[in-house]
């Protein structure tokens, strides 16, 4: 398959343009799932999970499904994000497949982080692996766009991460705000008088 090829190169950093990513789309869907598979597989593994992952999500499957759909969310985030932080001031054209860039990109450094998580290391010590992975999808972007540089391309990928972390919040908020409602039996929390 020309993703995995093009994402070995991509994680052995080398510089590729953006022909080397012009492959089926359906590669790039599929390393999309893989990595939400391999999420929900990692979650379920790690003997040192958080408890209240274990409360929500106690099978398998809904730890599989729940890496799927969570990773098809966060994906076309951050690739939306970048598409626009590299058109910005003509960097880029937009003309050329970002998508199956990123995807390939994403292929080996995550498939290592999730598969390190699911033997137990502990996600502190995860934390090079996924600043690696940054750099990995920062720097075949920065192969493929020449205007962009290293460290724009990796200021895109923060944008999108930032975006996915503030709906993230909005989300949480909501949720409670629905447990407050729920454990009140139904009524509207009375102000503090």
């Amino acid at each position: 398959m020309d993703v995995i090829r093009a994402g070995v190169s991509a994680f052995l950093l080398r510089e590729q343009p953006f022909e080397r990513f012009r492959f089926s789309r359906w590669q790039s869907r599929f390393v999309i799932t893989l990595l939400g598979v391999l999420q929900g597989l990692a979650m379920h593994m790690h003997v040192h999970a958080l408890k209240a992952s274990d409360l929500a999500l106690p099978t398998l499957w809904g730890k599989v499904v729940f890496g799927v759909l969570s990773t098809w969310v966060a994906f076309p985030i951050i690739h939306r994000a970048c598409r626009w932080w590299l058109m910005r001031g003509e960097r880029w054209d937009g003309k050329d497949d970002l998508f199956n860039l990123m995807a390939a990109s994403w292929l080996l450094p995550f498939a290592l982080l999730y598969g390190l998580y699911a033997l137990g290391v502990p996600g502190t010590l995860l934390v090079p692996i996924l600043i690696y992975a940054i750099w990995v999808n920062a720097n075949a972007m920065s192969g493929a766009v020449p205007k962009a540089t290293l460290g724009y391309s990796i200021a895109g990928i923060v944008n999108g991460l930032a975006l996915i972390y503030v709906l993230l919040f909005g989300l949480a908020i909501v949720l409670a705000f629905i447990k407050l409602v729920l454990h009140s039996g139904g009524a509207m929390p009375s102000s503090a008088r």
